[in-house]
Order: structure tokens, then C-alpha cells, then sequence
């Protein structure tokens, strides 16, 4: 049984929180814009960086204490990006040494990184710290958006920038090397050693995996395309919007646009593009047995272990909650009423399910405005400025998980308690007006959150002690 979640539970208001009017995740009009004062309840933004005041920013990435912003190329309104300056453009690098005053002291422009987008990463592994950015539009079929080479008509070849960033602050590019073609996005492994790029026809199902060995950053190695292997030896290609890993990087979790083994988007049909098959029932998981790769086998394949058909096909991510694994993902974009994460059980990996979905008050249809003419004309696949809908997913530990990070676009950062997977429940927000995109970083420790919103820039946000003490009590309670 599957719960709906959309009340913010309860949350007691407090003399520092600023609670949103109107519903859930409502922008009222006028305010799909950066506001003098953000929105927020159970959080409180402690440091901000506008990041010399562009509007391009989209993916967050990490190593120690330094945050790595990518930018779109120029204007990209449908993610909010109107103005575009190709000035600013490129991977910021902000010291948050000190989290109140948070500095971005360069850009990196290189083929690679100067327009990234998505194709963003970094991880601290064993005797390395390493960053990649790759060039979003550039190279053989390139998807989607990624291939509108108005965005960036400078887009050539599908570049890859490898930087060590063991000097956080200071990356040093190590490499640039080309993938054979586009990678709409990369993700490392967890070791650092091999790149996962994923190359997509979203509306086709064709696809799949292209795989760069870095062992040796200034030597990049191409391993070839991979598509999904199943247990009966036979190959198929699928169309990956974004992987994950297990911690210990021997299985891979893919969120799935479409694929050729006819096990997906069962009845939807693909073309024309529409809120059937971009939305949440859409597309789907594949859970993959990576060790092939993981132990550098001779002739290796990505085992298809699992498919959950509406799983998450845009981000997808690990979570343990109780002792059990399980993954938490979602669609993105999308008119009202949106997209939103979902979780799904993977204990036993062969047989997933759904276990739960969150979803704001906008996301439900009773709510929704009624549809525009731009709204018809798009199949309503692209959402109108104050739209609420997902884009990506975090979680706040993949191996003892409490908390979902999930950025909502113009309903800005919500944070839910998951402990429950069937009954998630919101427990904070933050909500500066425009458009919040990619991943989310949450230091433990102090409670702190990093994320970043495309016009108003990079925030460190803090948990408020009380939801704070709230989330260490078992059994949950009500906020």
C-alpha cells in the first residue's frame, strides 16, 4: 500500500521561520523570481554566495570543503535561465571554509566544464579527490535539450574534463579526452576510477553506457558502450538519463528514460513527447550487478539484476532506512501537477517495489491552474514558471538514512523524513523564489545543507536543533 504525503507535518512555526502563503509549494504570482527574503521553515540559510550574480547554475558537486557549481552556456528557460551571461559561464569553485561567508574564487572553462550542466561529479576516495565536467551539448546524439545547439552553438565534440582536487580550491586539470559520443551526464565510481557517462534517445529507447578508465587521471582509457545483459546472456540498449552506486560500487542503480528490451513504458506511447511518458509513470529503474567492472574482469557486462517501472527515470539514488535498502527516485519537469520521488523497495533486488512516493500540494491535480495554451502546445512537458516538480534526488546517508533532499524547482528544497518509506513527511524547506536544481549535500555533523538554485546562487542552509532532535527520536513523532 502506497501513501500520499503533502502535509507539511506539522511543523511548529518558529520567530526565525518565514512560512510560505498559499499551499504547499505554491509560488503566488508575481513571485517566480528571487526573492529579497526566501521562504524557509526548519531552516535557516547561514551563508550565501551569489556567485557573481549569474542565473546558469544547475549541478552541485563536492570534495571537502569546496562546493563546484556547472552552468548552463546561455539562456535555458526552461529551467528558468533567462539572461545567460557567457561571461560567467563555467564550473564555479566556492571555498566554504568559513559556511557563513562562502567565496566563489574561480571559474573553470575549460572544453569540458565551461557548459556542463548535468555532467557534473566529484568524490574523495582512497589516495584521490577528483572532479569531472563534460560538455552537455557536444558530441554524436546528444538528447533532448543537451542536442539544441542554440543553447551552445560553440558545442563541438563531447568533451571530459578530468581536475585533481586534492587541493580543493585549486583544481588541476589532468586530462581532456572525448567520448565517442554525447554523455548526458557522468557519474564516478565510488573508488574514483572509472567514469559512467550516459548516452540516451530518450524517445527511441536506445542508449546506454559508456565507461572511461581515470586510473591514471592523466591517461584516460575508453572501455567501450555497455548496454543491459540479461541473465540469459542477450543484450539490449536502454536509454539512462543518471546513475548511482552502492556504496561499494558493485551494483549500479539507472534511471531509465526508455529501453529496447520492452519492459518499460508498457502502453505509453513515446512520441509524440508527453506528461505520460516524462512523468512519474514513465520510464523506470534498472538495478545492475557492476562487479564486472569493479574487479576489472576481461570482457565485462552490466548484469540486469532488477526493473521497478516507475521508479525514477531522471535521478535515482540509494537508501537504507531500517535495515533495509531500498532507492529513492524520480522523473523531472513537467507542467502541474509535476513530477516527485518516489521510494521503492530493493530488498530482494529481483522483485522491487513501491513503497512510497512524497508528494507536495501542488503536485496533486485538484490543485493544479488550469492548463495554458504554451502548456498544450509543450504536451505539458514544460513546466511554467512557479511550477513545483522535481528534479533531482539526495538522501542524507545512503547507509543510515533519515532524510530526503529533494529539490523542487520553483517550490524550492523540501526536506522529508523517510524513516517511515510509506508514509514520508515533510520536515523543512527552503524556497528563495527561483529555480533550486541538482544535488544536495548534507554535512551531518553540524546539520548543515548545501544547494544550489540557478538565479539566486549557492546556500548553506542549517537544520533547525529542534528538527534536529526531533529526527534522533524513534519512534518519529509528529514535528
Amino acid at each position: 500500500m502506497v501513501a500520499l504525503a503533502t502535509a507539511s507535518a506539522g511543523l511548529a512555526t518558529s520567530a526565525k521561520d518565514r512560512p510560505e502563503p498559499g499551499l504547499q509549494g505554491q509560488t503566488m504570482q508575481g513571485e517566480a523570481v528571487v526573492l529579497a527574503q526566501p521562504y524557509a521553515k526548519g531552516l535557516r540559510r547561514i551563508g550565501h554566495d551569489s556567485i557573481r550574480g549569474r542565473d546558469t547554475n544547475v549541478q552541485l558537486a563536492w570534495v571537502d570543503h569546496c562546493a563546484y557549481v556547472s552552468s548552463t552556456a546561455g539562456p535555458f528557460p526552461i529551467i528558468g535561465t533567462l539572461k545567460g551571461d557567457p561571461a560567467l559561464t563555467g564550473v564555479a569553485v566556492i571555498d566554504v571554509s568559513n559556511p557563513r561567508k562562502p567565496k566563489t574564487v574561480k571559474l573553470l572553462r575549460d572544453r569540458g566544464s565551461a557548459a556542463s550542466l548535468e555532467v557534473l561529479h566529484a568524490v574523495t576516495a582512497k589516495g584521490r579527490k577528483v572532479l569531472i565536467a563534460g560538455a552537455y551539448h557536444g558530441g554524436a546524439h546528444a538528447a533532448g535539450t543537451s542536442g539544441a545547439k542554440e543553447h551552445d552553438p560553440a558545442a563541438q565534440g563531447a568533451w571530459l574534463d578530468v581536475y585533481d582536487v586534492s587541493d580543493c580550491a585549486n583544481p588541476k586539470l589532468m586530462s581532456e579526452v572525448e567520448w565517442p559520443e554525447n554523455s548526458h551526464s557522468a557519474r564516478l565510481s565510488p573508488d574514483g576510477r572509472l567514469v559512467y557517462g550516459t548516452n540516451l534517445s530518450p524517445f527511441t529507447g536506445s542508449g546506454g553506457i559508456q565507461v572511461m578508465d581515470i586510473s591514471d587521471l592523466a591517461k584516460p582509457h575508453f572501455l567501450g558502450k555497455f548496454g543491459a545483459t540479461k541473465a540469459d546472456g542477450s543484450t539490449f540498449e536502454f536509454a539512462s538519463h543518471e546513475v548511482s552506486f552502492s556504496p561499494d560500487g558493485r551494483r549500479m542503480y539507472a534511471g531509465v528514460n526508455a529501453s529496447l528490451g520492452g519492459d518499460l513504458n508498457i502502453g505509453i506511447k513515446l512520441l509524440p513527447p508527453s506528461q505520460k511518458s516524462l512523468g512519474p509513470d514513465g520510464g523506470g529503474v534498472y538495478i545492475f550487478d557492476n562487479t564486472d567492472f569493479v574487479e576489472g574482469r576481461a570482457d565485462p557486462k552490466l548484469r540486469l539484476l532488477g526493473t521497478m517501472p516507475g521508479g525514477g527515470w531522471h535521478s535515482v539514488v540509494p537508501a537504507r532506512i531500517g535495515g533495509v535498502n531500498y532507492l529513492v527516485g524520480g522523473a523531472e519537469l513537467g507542467a502541474c501537477p509535476g513530477t516527485w520521488p518516489r521510494i521503492t523497495n530493493i530488498a530482494d533486488e529481483k522483485r522491487p517495489f513501491l513503497a512510497g512516493e512524497f508528494k507536495l500540494a501542488m503536485n496533486q491535480q485538484a490543485n493544479c491552474p488550469v492548463p495554458t495554451a504554451a502548456d498544450r502546445a509543450s504536451g505539458g512537458i514544460v513546466p511554467p514558471p512557479g511550477t513545483a516538480t522535481l528534479h533531482y534526488n539526495a538522501v542524507d546517508s545512503p547507509v543510515d538514512t533519515k532524510l530526503g533532499l529533494f529539490n523542487f524547482m520553483w517550490g524550492g528544497l523540501r526536506v522529508v523524513d523517510l524513516r517511515k518509506p510509506a508514509q514520508p513527511q515533510e520536515v523543512a524547506y527552503f524556497k528563495p523564489g527561483d529555480v533550486c536544481t541538482g544535488h544536495v549535500r548534507f554535512l551531518p555533523e553540524s546539520g548543515q545543507i548545501w544547494v544550489v538554485c540557478n538565479a539566486s546562487g549557492f546556500h548553506v542552509l542549517e537544520l533547525s536543533p529542534r528538527v534536529r532532535a526531533e529526527m534522533r527520536r524513534q519512534p518519529r513523532k509528529s514535528l
